[in-house]
């Protein structure tokens, strides 16, 4: 067993001239740890380790008891295989802080986890991580000195508690934000405790936001002006394009294009995506023809994310211009016109929704809708099924475009 003494460390004088007085532990190269006493050279007794003089007893007392329980810890250490294990400053640290029953230096903390399990993630990933983190200091005050060992089912719930502000899927994804860093811990064999083994993460099903048809047809005809055209348009745009997702269309080049199809794989999953360009498609990729990207707006747009915010908001105002008296369209003290709005929840994601919704109106299967949308898995299939699946996709967008634009009398597909 290593063995632990008491010794004056006459190094390090105070003002007053006292010395502090340390626990020595015999670990290679020795370790020492602070008892908080100091004393004059003349107070200490070098071959017995002992205070001597005014109030020596009591304060021999407490170096006794501190030297019994680092003693027992070193014994405890040794008993449960960790002693060999640890590190000089992880050993320093358990003979410290008697309260913990891992080292906490040289372990990755909750955030350090978290950080770790970013990397290579899509951007969504990335900023749902860092609001997630946001809501744990809050909570927790920093979870950067917050370790998988202090994490518990109790601890789970009052974290998901106290974001009771927040909806349920969002502190549902704030929760699998630490769950996900668990279990990289696990696989890493940073830790060995699971509090999300028998932990259910509550969650409520994503409402679909649908434009009603009416309300889609009343869309493509307004009579839009200023900037609400490019708005619209590019909503229209995604509708066309299966409900393609802001961070890819922005990320199109017009090397993307080949053969009259858009190809490109998803940010948010990796999955390779063809899309055929439809003619209401091209128009508006003609119309907003880019330089570096295949979107003039992208070009010009240094921040996606924040471009995306001003779009949803202009599409819950966009609508029907109001008229004065006069029968005058009526305008802001900015000159914008006042319109009512067709809807004032409607924002980018509705258009990827209603594609869906129409899709199934017109009885197209169910199977062809998952293709078409990026929902299909399994093992890799041919060349001749994956050309199947994409001739049964184009179909059925052309059939979903037909029905909003009321072509065609046969929508069968």
């Amino acid at each position: 067993m290593a063995k632990s003494t008491l010794r004056l460390d006459t190094r390090r004088a105070l003002n007053d001239g006292t010395y502090p007085v340390q626990i020595v532990v015999g670990h290679g190269t020795n370790i020492y740890l602070s008892t908080g006493i100091y004393v004059t050279a003349d107070d200490w007794d070098s071959t017995t380790k002992r205070v001597t003089g005014k109030g020596a007893k009591k304060t021999n007392d407490v170096l006794v008891t501190l030297l019994t329980m680092v003693g027992n810890r070193i014994l405890e250490l040794m008993e449960n295989g960790q002693w060999r294990k640890l590190t000089r400053a992880q050993i320093k640290e358990m003979l410290t802080r008697l309260d913990l029953e891992k080292p906490t230096v040289g372990v990755p903390s909750l955030y350090d986890l978290i950080q770790k399990t970013l990397e290579g993630r899509a951007t969504n990933t990335k900023y749902i991580a860092k609001t997630a983190i946001i809501r744990l200091n809050k909570f927790c005050g920093d979870c950067s000195k917050l370790y998988c060992e202090q994490i518990t089912p109790v601890w789970i719930d009052d974290f998901y508690t106290s974001m009771a502000d927040l909806s349920i899927n969002t502190r549902a994804a704030y929760v699998k934000v630490v769950r996900r860093a668990i279990n990289y811990a696990l696989d890493h064999d940073v830790t060995t405790n699971n509090p999300f083994r028998h932990y259910r993460v509550k969650t409520e099903e994503t409402r679909m936001r649908v434009l009603p048809l009416a309300k889609m047809r009343q869309l493509i005809e307004l009579d839009t002006r200023y900037h609400y055209t490019e708005y619209r348009d590019l909503f229209l745009l995604s509708f066309y394009l299966i409900g393609i997702n802001m961070a890819d269309l922005a990320g199109l080049t017009h090397d993307s294009v080949v053969d009259g199809r858009i190809e490109y794989r998803r940010a948010k999953t990796g999955k390779l995506y063809s899309i055929k360009i439809e003619p209401e498609a091209a128009a508006i990729l003609e119309r907003y023809k880019g330089k570096k990207h295949l979107l003039s707006m992208f070009d010009r747009c240094t921040n996606v994310k924040a471009y995306g915010g001003t779009l949803d908001n202009a599409l819950a105002r966009i609508g029907v211009p109001e008229l004065g008296k006069d029968g005058q369209p009526v305008k802001h003290k900015n000159g914008q016109l006042k319109m009512t709005p067709i809807d004032k929840k409607l924002s980018w994601y509705w258009a990827r929704y209603s594609w869906a919704t129409y899709a199934a109106e017109l009885d197209i299967p169910k199977d062809t809708i998952s293709e078409a949308l990026g929902h299909s898995h399994g093992a890799k299939v041919t060349g001749i099924y994956i050309k199947y699946n994409r001739d049964k996709v184009d179909a059925a967008n052309r059939k979903v475009i037909d029905y909003v634009l009321r072509k065609g009398e046969n929508l069968n597909v």
